[in-house]
């Protein structure tokens, strides 16, 4: 027993744990800097103190999801596959449960907890997604004449297509989105014939396409998507604001606008911490969320800027070393899942910021304000490592 905890820590993913901590500094300073001395959502009240109370819940956040981290990090992964029918059933319950709550915001996306806190079960039926159909996938692969025929991934498709619809129907576009890019990215890595490669490769470029290029559809046909009931008000409008965020600089294109002003006013090296025009002038409501990237573009500029991508892209890096060290489909699956995840979300939110792709409510992974998306985060950094741990065939010392 003793060999076995000398190797779990010996084989710890240390490089990846040493780049999360690196992210959460980062996402504290932000959180910091982009609520210090504004209006408390809740109260009205200026969030002076040190530190404002909301970085105080942010750090509570960010504690809870390292404990929850390491816990899942000692947990053997394969125990989740036999599971995975109650965490899918459990997450769809919860995906109804919210149109029992007042709407936030304008959508059904949140279950209200005591003590004032509320749960995204949108965040929870991401990793749900992932362990169902890495769980398929595997058995798949175990049968002696694996079949790998479009019709075998109906069943795939149908099991993204219950959340899916859910989340669209909260709304919550940005959530439905990510599950998209889950399904994409664990059918690249599963699908064996070229013709279905193919075709996954061509959707995902599609929607890379779809978020970048979407300028030449014509307000007039983004608001015809409205009339036809395909798209809701608010889409319309975060659609409208990307291809010409001037169309309306005081209502839905003010957020997209001052964020771009934040990120160019940063340089090379930034203004400064708490020296932001756009950041700590209050230019930009709930900057700690959805725009947090453009308070730290702003204050730590291109430089700080890219210290943060470059972190991102070390932990995939990292993600994608123990996912092709796995002893089984399974941990490979998951992280391909958790890859495509936190990929796109990155993706989304830094493209939003940079007026680059559409406002769609995606938070920053490991920065934004929050504590649904910032635990469940966790938990799946928490499985990657738990597949890190077991890479290795037992030894007997």
């Amino acid at each position: 027993m003793e060999s076995i905890v000398k190797r779990n820590i010996r084989d710890l993913d240390y490089p990846l744990i040493f780049v999360m901590i690196c992210i959460s500094v980062i996402s504290c300073i932000a959180v910091y800097t982009s609520t210090y001395g504004k209006a408390d959502p809740a109260t009205g009240n200026a969030l002076l103190g040190i530190p404002p109370h909301i970085l105080l819940r942010q750090i509570a956040w960010e504690i809870l999801g390292y404990i929850v981290m390491f816990i899942m990090m000692f947990v053997d992964y394969k125990s989740l596959a036999k599971w995975h029918w109650w965490f899918y059933g459990i997450a769809v319950f919860l995906l109804l449960a919210v149109f029992a709550f007042h709407r936030v915001n304008g959508a059904h996306s949140w279950i209200s907890l005591p003590a004032g806190l509320s749960f995204q079960p949108s965040e929870l039926a991401k990793v749900a997604l992932i362990l169902w159909t890495a769980d398929y996938m595997s058995r798949m692969n175990e049968r002696e004449y694996p079949d790998y025929s479009f019709k075998a991934l109906l069943p795939i498709i149908g099991a993204f297509a219950v959340p899916f619809a859910l989340t669209l129907k909260e709304p919550a576009l940005g959530q439905a989105l990510v599950m998209l890019a889950i399904l994409f990215s664990m059918l690249l890595v599963y699908v064996q014939k070229k013709h279905l490669r193919t075709l996954v490769t061509g959707s995902i470029a599609f929607l890379m396409a779809f978020m970048l290029a979407v300028g030449p559809f014509s307000t007039q046909t983004i608001q015809l998507l409205e009339h036809q009931h395909i798209l809701h008000t608010y889409q319309t409008q975060r659609l409208i604001s990307f291809i010409n965020p001037t169309a309306n600089p005081r209502g839905a294109g003010y957020q997209v606008l001052e964020a771009e002003i934040a990120v160019g006013s940063g340089g090379v090296f930034g203004t400064g911490l708490l020296h932001g025009s756009q950041t700590n002038g209050s230019w930009i409501p709930f900057q700690w969320t959805d725009f947090i990237f453009s308070a730290i573009a702003e204050q730590l500029g291109f430089v700080g800027s890219s210290v943060l991508i470059m972190l991102f892209l070390i932990m995939l890096f990292r993600m994608v070393k123990v996912a092709t060290s796995s002893l089984d489909d399974f941990g490979a699956y998951v992280i391909a899942g958790s890859i495509g995840m936190f990929a796109f979300q990155i993706f989304e939110n830094i493209g939003m910021n940079l007026v680059l792709s559409p406002a769609t409510g995606i938070t920053l992974p490991f920065v934004s304000y929050g504590g649904s998306s910032l635990v469940v985060n966790f938990l799946s950094i928490g499985i990657v490592l738990s597949v890190s741990l077991r890479r290795r065939t037992l030894r007997f010392d």
